[in-house]
């Protein structure tokens, strides 16, 4: 999945299970419920969720572009 199609799931409420362009692995197993991403060998909630996650995610990856040293 493109990170486009993972945040229009994240809008719309429904079941997703993807690899972002971070190699990050994010799920969410039942309509409407959190989104989990891979962390540490197990799945944990998202500590943000809808809105706020695509804002995070996005402004996350403005950042980077910027700084690409991640300094």
């Amino acid at each position: 999945m493109t990170d486009d199609q993972i945040r229009e799931k994240i809008r719309n409420g429904a079941p997703f299970f993807a690899v972002n362009s971070r190699h990050e692995m994010m799920a969410r197993y039942m309509p409407f419920m959190p989104v989990f991403r891979w962390e540490k060998n197990q799945m944990v909630p998202t500590p943000l969720q809808g809105e706020d996650l695509i804002w995070w995610m996005k402004s996350r990856d403005e950042i980077e572009d910027t700084d690409p040293l991640g300094d």
